[in-house]
């Protein structure tokens, strides 16, 4: 697989930072807007506590009809209708919240990535294609933006689960140990993808700025191949280029399309062990149906939380490799700094004067003499 690699080496500014200082950079954007956060905070509390509250309830009203047939049902059906529509509410309130906080960071982030972009001296230019650069400024800083979308999700998943534990226990605490007996084991395949994921996910990065500078340089020089007949030239070597991205993204997919199955696999093997356990828990008279009933729907709304915070990490990498690329682009030090900045006003007058006489010299109207 090296020579998927070839030509993908890192650039000389570029950085090696810990998480810990990514993550403490990319909180710093998010500080002029904590009231909004605190606010999608707040929705995604009550939306976990709702989305807990739903299946016990049903859970609720299904012991109630083994207790008495005729029971009313009409309170059930209403209350879960309201539960369901405020727990909808309070997810569109965080999303949009998040969306909006979101594009004001990338917005901030991109305009001190073209800042910086600014500020480095012409001597950068010629060491680096033009093309590299502007997919730091634009591809990266959209990336940038999924470290707080995945860490919002992670927060709502992460809190759902807390509390459908802490209500399992209170029902049947040999069932909820085995549930968080299988639970490590999740964790630990979906950490064990975390580095491969960051490599990986950087070299896809790095070939995308490659694919993008290179066309942008034949668009931008096309005159000049055109002049010398070079198109052939440059597209085979386009060829080349987008064959090693083709290669390096269906490497990147099959490394975070794969964490998933094999997560659902493990999820899988303690649904069975669950419903079985239970099953026999509910035929010798220690569970009753309707807490089997909730167990089961735990189970679905246990793993996908579960998964989702296993892989995390892995998905938390695309983010990170991505914001390390432009803080490496703003931490560039500059070869050339600029120590003065002087007023030109004396030039910039001679300069009006010349553009003054050279006007009054094309109005004068030219003699012509008859022979």
């Amino acid at each position: 697989m090296g020579f998927i690699m070839d030509g993908l080496d890192a650039e000389a500014y570029d950085r090696k930072y810990r998480d810990n200082d990514l993550v403490r950079r990319i909180v710093a954007y998010f500080r002029p807007h904590v009231r909004k956060m605190v606010v999608v905070a707040v929705a995604i509390v009550v939306a976990a506590l709702v989305e807990t509250g739903l299946p016990i309830l049903i859970s609720r009203g299904i012991d109630q009809l083994q207790v008495d047939a005729n029971t009313n049902l009409v309170p059930f059906i209403v209350i879960i209708t309201v539960l369901a529509c405020s727990g909808f509410v309070f997810n569109l309130l965080r999303r949009w919240l998040s969306a909006d906080v979101i594009g004001s960071v990338v917005l901030k982030v991109r305009e001190d990535a073209f800042d910086a972009v600014l500020k480095r001296d012409l001597s950068f230019y010629d060491q680096y294609t033009s093309g590299k650069i502007v997919s730091r400024v634009t591809s990266d800083t959209q990336a940038f933006s999924n470290v707080v979308s995945l860490t919002l999700d992670l927060m709502s998943q992460l809190l759902l689960v807390v509390l459908l534990i802490g209500y399992l226990f209170l029902i049947d605490v040999q069932l909820t140990l085995l549930l968080l007996a299988i639970a490590p084991l999740v964790v630990f395949v979906a950490l064990q993808f975390r580095k491969i994921a960051r490599s990986t996910i950087t070299q896809s990065r790095r070939i995308r700025a490659v694919v993008s500078s290179h066309i942008q340089e034949t668009v931008s020089g096309i005159s000049v191949a055109k002049t010398f007949r070079r198109e052939d030239t440059i597209y085979k070597e386009f060829l080349d280029i987008n064959s090693q991205s083709y290669q390096i993204n269906i490497r990147t997919g099959f490394v975070f399309s794969g964490i998933f199955p094999i997560l659902n696999i493990i999820a899988g093997i303690g649904t069975v062990a669950l419903v079985y356990f239970g099953g026999q828990n509910v035929k010798g008279g220690t569970l009753s149906a309707g807490d089997w009933y909730l167990f089961i729907q735990g189970l679905a709304l246990f793993w996908f939380p579960l998964t989702s915070i296993a892989s995390f990490w892995s998905q938390f990498q695309l983010g990170l490799a991505a914001a390390e690329r432009v803080f490496a682009l703003l931490d560039a030090e500059a070869k050339v700094v600029q120590t003065d900045s002087k007023k030109l006003g004396q030039i910039a007058e001679k300069s009006r004067l010349i553009t003054s006489t050279s006007a009054t010299t094309r109005r004068k109207p030219c003699s012509t003499t008859s022979r």
